[in-house]
């Protein structure tokens, strides 16, 4: 597979960007990737290093070496899905076409090598669609996605690298299913579970058994998308029986709802979430297109604030006229912020990059900590010059990180 950087791309980024790398400062920063149609989709846990797709094909970036494409087939193309990363950067979870069948199939992009490895499907096809990618685990191991059957029928599936493609089933027989995201391992997935009616409901799947999520007093929700790296939370959609409220849910705590929206008919759509949990990555708009009318925000502790405000109170430059409409990932430390952007010049996508502390650049897995599992990240990156382990920015991995990661290990603050 061959892929190359989009000039035009990287020296629109090196004309914005007068900060120091995302994984080595901790100034904060704000990127536009200057051409149409780039839609990041994935973030990896220390922000360093970017996945989405364009108008043809996936891609990822890094501030050092700007857009790299890397093929497959997109929503937009005529295939289906999204982009995710794993939480080291260094593989992508993506959707291409397998040449022997001419048919979709989700597959793990490894950036060190170049090389994918196909998840194969279930010998049937809807259309263009067999199997597709929609979520990976932060290890890099899972994907979930949507995988079809015999007469056009959807089902939720789960993969695991060296492992087999499991359908994930249904709770309504004769309906579809689909899972949108994991946790960390994998051992957690969430998404939704048609009704005989059509309408798409609140479920996941713990153990290989899957439940639905309602509210407390037992009412459906809209579909889950997304997964705490711990497996403990999942957000979703809201539906009628809540008042269209976005939510987070836990098996201790049961059905929380987020924020109503601070904009009049505006809904509340979750799209991240950080490895602590307390900050929870929204848009809002209405539910009529196009997708990037409405305006982004970041739960913290509770507390609602939009990414325009967030950005200037930490002193990182929005250039006039841009709103992050449509932010779609976080990364686990929860520092950058990733989606697609209004400007005057059209939608673009967007990294936001906010302030972090010195003392967290080296947690790579994001759990909050500088220690042994960060030290494993960095070792199965040697060499790379694509990586999140590349803490002092040099366009390497080497002995020099090892050292900036020492110097930051312990609990971050």
């Amino acid at each position: 597979m061959h892929h190359r950087a989009l000039p035009a791309v990287t020296a629109t980024i090196a004309m914005l960007v007068a900060a120091p790398a995302i994984a080595g400062g901790s100034t904060g920063s704000f990127h536009l990737l200057g051409a149409a149609g780039l839609t990041p989709s994935g973030v990896s846990a220390n922000g360093g290093v970017v996945a989405g797709y364009n108008t043809s094909q996936f891609w990822y970036w890094t501030q050092e070496q700007g857009i790299t494409l890397i093929g497959g087939i997109t929503p937009s193309a005529g295939g289906a899905g999204s982009a995710d990363i794993s939480d080291n950067g260094a593989r992508i979870g993506y959707t291409v076409i397998n040449p022997g069948t001419g048919k979709t199939e989700g597959a793990f992009y490894d950036i060190a090598t170049g090389q994918t490895t196909r998840i194969g499907n279930f010998g049937f096809s809807c259309d263009l669609s067999a199997t597709s990618c929609w979520g990976m685990s932060g290890d890099g191991t899972t994907m979930v996605g949507l995988g079809w059957h015999n007469l056009c029928a959807a089902r939720a599936f789960r993969y695991t690298a060296g492992g087999a493609l499991v359908d994930l089933g249904t709770l309504v027989p004769g309906s579809p299913s689909r899972a949108n995201a994991c946790s960390g391992n994998g051992a957690v997935i969430a998404g939704w579970q048609d009704t005989q009616q059509g309408a798409r409901q609140a479920a996941y799947w713990k153990d290989g058994v899957e439940k639905y999520i309602y509210t407390q007093s037992g009412q459906p929700l809209g579909e889950a998308g997304v997964v705490s790296s711990d497996g403990v939370w999942i957000l979703g959609l809201g539906a009628s029986t809540n008042g269209n409220l976005a939510w987070r849910w836990s098996e201790t705590t049961g059905y929380l709802p987020l924020p109503v929206s601070p904009i009049p008919n505006f809904r509340g759509y979750p799209t991240g979430i950080s490895n602590d949990a307390s900050r929870i990555l929204m848009f809002y708009r209405t539910q009529f297109p196009p997708a990037t009318g409405g305006e982004g925000y970041l739960w913290i502790n509770g507390t609602l604030q939009s990414l325009e405000v967030l950005a200037a109170e930490a002193g990182v430059f929005i250039p006039t006229g841009v709103r992050m409409a449509l932010p779609l990932a976080i990364s686990g430390d929860g520092y950058t912020i990733v989606g697609s952007a209004r400007t005057p010049q059209g939608v673009q996508g967007f990294v936001l990059d906010l302030p972090r502390p010195a003392q967290c650049v080296a947690d790579l897995n994001g759990d909050g900590q500088v220690a042994a599992q960060d030290i494993a990240a960095l070792l199965s990156d040697w060499g790379s010059t694509a990586s999140a382990a590349d803490l002092n920015g040099d366009g390497s991995v080497g002995a020099a990180d090892i050292t900036v990661l020492l110097s930051a290990w312990g609990a971050c603050p």
